[in-house]
């Protein structure tokens, strides 16, 4: 599948983490929720509950894009999961607050959602079956990729839940998706919590993905009952939007479609 064609509605250590990004904190109705702090909450005992799921700091990488920790992280299943979400109305928005995302990581941000088959997300895997779609997504605007708009915001990104869908318990998939080195495939390697693609040598151009995950439950809405994406399953690694040259001159133009 196309990465940018569904709407119609990818650290081994803390350094690797901070140095690309990671949400340490959500913003909802004016009410900051906490999010995975990957330099406090691994190393708290016990792990404290949150509404953005975790990851491991020694799971070394992803070399397989069919893998299921490319849903959420590495680990993510194996950590001890947060029966708990946070309440946001349909229609409304959630701000996401990176701690960095570095300027020149050109690409897009995407996101995504997954009805809960119960009102707790917390055992929800989400990576069997196709329960995943895809609502919003921001790719290049007056000459400025999303990725760019995001750290000049920063570090924030407003992501608007849908006004339609039917209320219930839901699985937030938002990902910075960097293309700055992505023209050429072979020797990818997926990291957790900033999903690093790195080079075999390095003359190899690579392609970097970030994800958070985030149990919601919303409120309102419609009746809409969206779905059809599979994680894994919706990338590959010769995608259009994973294999890509982003300084092309009509490199947003090739996004897009």
């Amino acid at each position: 599948m196309h990465l940018f064609s569904a709407l119609a509605v990818i650290s081994v250590t803390v350094l690797q983490a901070a140095a690309h990004g990671y949400v340490p904190l959500l913003r909802i109705n004016g009410k900051d929720v906490p999010g995975w702090d990957i330099s406090k909450d691994p190393y708290t005992t016990p792990q404290p509950l949150r509404v953005v799921r975790g990851t491991k700091l020694d799971s070394g990488f992803i070399s397989d894009v069919t893998s299921p920790d490319i849903t959420c992280s590495i680990g993510n299943q194996k950590l001890p999961p947060g029966p708990i979400q946070a309440t946001v109305a349909a229609g409304g928005t959630v701000q996401v607050l990176w701690n960095t995302w570095p300027l020149g990581h050109f690409g897009p941000v995407l996101n995504y959602l997954a009805k809960c088959p119960s009102s707790d997300c917390s055992t929800f895997k989400g990576d069997t079956g196709a329960p995943w779609f895809k609502f919003q997504q921001d790719v290049f605007s007056n000459g400025v990729w999303a990725s760019d708009t995001l750290a000049r915001n920063n570090y924030t990104y407003n992501v608007r839940i849908p006004s339609n869908i039917a209320p219930g318990s839901y699985l937030l998939r938002h990902e910075n998706l960097a293309l700055h080195a992505a023209s050429s495939q072979g020797g990818a390697q997926f990291y957790p919590g900033t999903f690093i693609l790195t080079p075999v040598s390095p003359t190899t151009p690579f392609t970097e993905l970030s994800l958070v995950c985030i149990q919601l439950t919303v409120t309102g809405g419609g009746s809409l009952n969206p779905s059809g994406l599979s994680f894994p399953g919706v990338y590959k690694a010769t995608d259009p939007g994973i294999l890509f040259n982003v300084y092309r001159g009509d490199a947003a133009n090739q996004v897009i479609l």
